[in-house]
């Protein structure tokens, strides 16, 4: 049963009515019910505090008073193209009664009336302003935290690499073909550490787009066996099978692409570790890969939970963090894809994902 905002002046009408503002002053939030003219029939107590009106203040008035001055004009044609379904958590600029500006979060949901045709609207709205601070200063503090950690790891690597081109200079005699390959893989995995804590320092400063390459021809086979070879004792402690299965025959030990080897390792690194992190014990985490006539792709698909659709679009922005992340408190600081974007932007090529319920496969397509 609808109860009509309008209810007649009688004991059933006023009982309904005051019945009706009884539960809208429960809610936590603002709520204004808004006409089909535009106009504000009801609101609840809690507009005092989020707009600085009294509720027989708005109501009667049109709602366009609580738009920012700038957006008043256009916005009855704006109201008008409602297609009155629900729209949830709309990120708006809303303004208090002396004129200040502030930022909402607004819901939307049309509500029968048993004395119109057409719905009236109930809007929720909240001030989000402490809320967007409080994450403004979070990203601010994590920043912070993020060069003065890459600075100090800098300067032990900088000195492992300094010893260790001593150590190349020394005479074939002094140290065995065995301390040779070891020093060899100091040295190829200090580089890359390197590399690693420079970008997370431009991540920090927010420059990714200085990004730089260094540039050659990469067997792709075998770039993607060593990034696989990577995760191999992870998924293995999870009981995730772990496999690169090549999605056509064309694919060779021999067939390269114009890349930097480092760089790319990197990207694949991120996208197998995050899949095997977010895949249940028992799944399976697969690398594919196929030639096309001008690109190669290459796709991770897991078995995971899948992401949210409201997230998707994030995941490769800088210090994102995903809620299912933060609330099953899993490891990272949102750095690893906005990297891997901005190393495959460099390269010219394309990365995005697609996720279910069932798993999420990342893809990545690079020139060839």
């Amino acid at each position: 049963m609808t109860v009509p905002l309008s209810a007649p002046d009688d004991a059933a009408g006023i009982a309904s009515r005051a019945l009706l503002r009884a539960t809208l002053d429960a809610v936590p939030d603002a709520v204004i019910v808004v006409g089909a003219d535009g106009r504000i029939d009801l609101a609840n107590r809690q507009v005092l505090s989020v707009f600085g009106y009294e509720p027989a203040e708005l109501e009667g008035r049109p709602m366009e008073v609580l738009v920012p001055q700038r957006s008043r004009a256009r916005h009855p044609r704006i109201r008008s193209s409602y297609t009155r379904r629900p729209m949830g958590l709309l990120q708006l600029a809303a303004v208090r009664k002396g004129g200040q500006e502030f930022a909402a979060e607004i819901s939307l949901a049309p509500i029968p009336d048993s004395t119109s045709p057409t719905p009236r609207t109930v809007a929720t709205v909240r001030d989000i302003t402490e809320r967007i601070e409080l994450e403004q200063e979070s990203d601010r503090m994590r920043e912070e935290l993020l060069a003065t950690v890459t600075h100090e790891l800098r300067t032990p690597l900088t000195s492992i690499l300094g010893y260790h081109e001593m150590m190349e200079d020394l005479a074939p005699e002094d140290l065995s073909p065995e301390a040779r390959r070891m020093l060899e893989a100091i040295g190829r995995n200090a580089r890359r550490e390197y590399r690693l804590v420079s970008d997370l320092l431009t991540v920090a400063v927010g420059n990714l787009s200085q990004i730089t390459l260094t540039t050659g021809p990469v067997e792709l086979s075998a770039l993607l066996d060593e990034a696989v070879a990577e995760h191999a004792a992870g998924a293995r402690a999870k009981r995730i099978t772990l496999a690169h299965v090549p999605d056509n025959d064309v694919l060779t030990a021999t067939t390269a692409i114009h890349g930097d080897h480092d760089r790319l390792l990197q990207v694949l690194d991120n996208l197998i570790g995050n899949a095997v992190k977010f895949t249940p014990e028992g799944g399976t985490v697969s690398v594919g890969c196929q030639l096309l006539s001008e690109s190669v792709v290459v796709t991770v698909t897991d078995t995971g939970p899948g992401i949210p659709v409201a997230e998707q679009e994030r995941v490769f922005d800088r210090l994102y963090r995903g809620q299912s992340s933060v609330a099953s408190h899993k490891p990272g600081a949102g750095l690893g894809l906005s990297i891997v974007k901005a190393i495959v932007d460099a390269h010219h090529g394309s990365v995005s994902l697609t996720s279910t319920d069932a798993g999420t496969t990342a893809l990545l397509q690079l020139p060839r």
